[in-house]
Parts: C-alpha cells; sequence; structure tokens
C-alpha cells in the first residue's frame, strides 16, 4: 500500500468512529479537528512526527518536509487522489476559518468537520464556499528526496527590511535537524540581502541563517548619496509611525553631513551606514 492508501485508510477506519472537536483534538480522547486529522494520517503513511500536532498554518512546513510541494495557490487545477487542500480566510492563521481535506478522487474529498460532527466525505462542488477564502493544494512527489527537495531551492537577490522577532535557523523551521543561531530582534529596520527562499522561508547570509518570510518587509532598492541640511527629524529604527519603530538619532546631530541611501519605503530613507530610518524632508 503506498503512502497516499494508507493516508486515506487511516481516514477511512476512523469514519464514523470519530468525533470533531478543536479544543480535543490529539485523538486520545476519539477527537479531532480537520488539520489534526490529517497530521495523523500523515504520520501514520510516513512513520515521521513533527515537533507539535499542526493546525492548517504549520501544517504547510511539515507537507514540504516529507516531500510534497505546494502546485496551486488561489488558482485552477486538476485535483488527484492525495492532493492536501487548505483554504484560509487569512493566510498563515489557523481557527474556526480555515479547513483542510484530502481528495481521495478529482471531485470528493475526506475530512474531519463540524457539521458532520466526524469524519465524512463530500463532493468539492459542496464546499465550494470555501473557495471565497485563500486557498492552497500541495501534492506529494513519491520520487522526492533531500537531496531533490535541496536543488528546489529558489536562488535569488532581493533586499527586505526585517521587521519583528523571529528565530534564525540554520535550516528552516520545518526541518527537524535544524538548530535555532538567534532571532531577529537587534535587527530591526535594517535592510538585507536575500539570496534563497525555500518554501516560507528567506535566506540571509547577513542575518546568517534562514527566518520566516514574515520577518520581511518590501522596500525599494535605491543608491543615492544626499547631504541632511533640515533639522528637527528623527533617525529612527523603523520609518517613523511603524508599529516597534524608536528614535535613535536626530538629523540636527548630522547636519552638512553626506549620507548614502539604499532603500526607500513609503517617504523614508535608509542611511547605510548608520542602519536607520529617516524622513526625505530631512534633504529637501
Amino acid at each position: 500500500m503506498n503512502k497516499i492508501d494508507k493516508m486515506i485508510k487511516w481516514f477511512e477506519d476512523r469514519k464514523g468512529k470519530v468525533d470533531y472537536s478543536m479544543d480535543e483534538r490529539n485523538g486520545k480522547t476519539g477527537k479531532y479537528d480537520c488539520s489534526s486529522a490529517v497530521y495523523f494520517s500523515l504520520v501514520s503513511a510516513f512513520n515521521k512526527e513533527y515537533s507539535h500536532i499542526c493546525n492548517t498554518a504549520t501544517l504547510p512546513y511539515f507537507l514540504q518536509n516529507l516531500g510534497y510541494r505546494c502546485i496551486v495557490k488561489n488558482g485552477s487545477w486538476e485535483a488527484k487522489r492525495g492532493d492536501i487542500i487548505i483554504w484560509c480566510k487569512n493566510v498563515g492563521e489557523a481557527g474556526s476559518e480555515a479547513h483542510t481535506g484530502i481528495f481521495i478522487n478529482n471531485s470528493e474529498i475526506i475530512h474531519c468537520n463540524y457539521n458532520n460532527n466526524g469524519i465524512s466525505v463530500n463532493s468539492e462542488k459542496s464546499l465550494s464556499d470555501l473557495y471565497d477564502w485563500n486557498w492552497f493544494v500541495y501534492r506529494l512527489d513519491d520520487e522526492k528526496n533531500i537531496d531533490t527537495i535541496f536543488s528546489s531551492v529558489e536562488h535569488v537577490t532581493e533586499r527586505f527590511m526585517v521587521k519583528g522577532n523571529y528565530s534564525i535557523d540554520s535550516l528552516p523551521w520545518f526541518c527537524f535537524d535544524k538548530n535555532q543561531l538567534g532571532t531577529t530582534e537587534k535587527y530591526q529596520g535594517y535592510v538585507v540581502t536575500i539570496t534563497k527562499k525555500w518554501g516560507y522561508y528567506y535566506y540571509s547570509q547577513f542575518l546568517g541563517g534562514w527566518v520566516d518570510y514574515r520577518a520581511f518587509q518590501e522596500v525599494e532598492s535605491i543608491k543615492e548619496e544626499k547631504t541632511i541640511i533640515n533639522s528637527g527629524y528623527s533617525i529612527d529604527t523603523l520609518p517613523w509611525g511603524e508599529v516597534g519603530y524608536e528614535t535613535k538619532d536626530y538629523s540636527a546631530n548630522h547636519l552638512n553631513e553626506k549620507v548614502t541611501l539604499t532603500a526607500k519605503r513609503g517617504s523614508y530613507l535608509y542611511i547605510h551606514k548608520m542602519a536607520k530610518w529617516i524622513d526625505e524632508k530631512a534633504f529637501e
């Protein structure tokens, strides 16, 4: 029996025998929710566990580590037996406004759900309201191994601003053998170059490891030299007004100083040498 058949058999063996619960979802009391049911079916088929019982937000990381690839993001596709679909109102958020299940053929899904208080098979058409949310489809490549997974890492050269407190790891968070190297807390507002993307994780040589994509905010890359000529403007860790910004200096202390600017976000410019942000009006 292949892995997909084992996963679906796990569901079929429990159909009519378990209840639905988001509070008691570990199966010990005969209850699961949508994501824990998919998680335990994966554990049964692959004989591998994650660091915790996955929800719809963390399930993609486990799937990628098992050799799944995301084949659809909010688009059309021809469903196959074994495809795992995740719907979510807000990307990256679990809870009652997210759902998941497994296609048993190209038009039916087996899933643990509230409406049936347990596991049921329903047509995809009957679940069409879920497509008002975002959806992601994952498909298993049976030939994948760790070497081919690594070869699928996307090599890029993109610049982003660091924001938020996320772990910096030796490997993406979904890898079992990762080590935490630090956090992004002390790099607030730094503009760094990303050279690799692997699923939802980005690699920065400056940060020294892999970080969740949510730590990175888009910026416009520029390369200009300008002289600070106006006082009365703060020099901040983040563009002024963004959540978490802190004022570290003032333009009055740097009048007539020429600085190199390498990024722009809104009306704020990034002073490369200081790794800080200043209003563009300080130069006008």
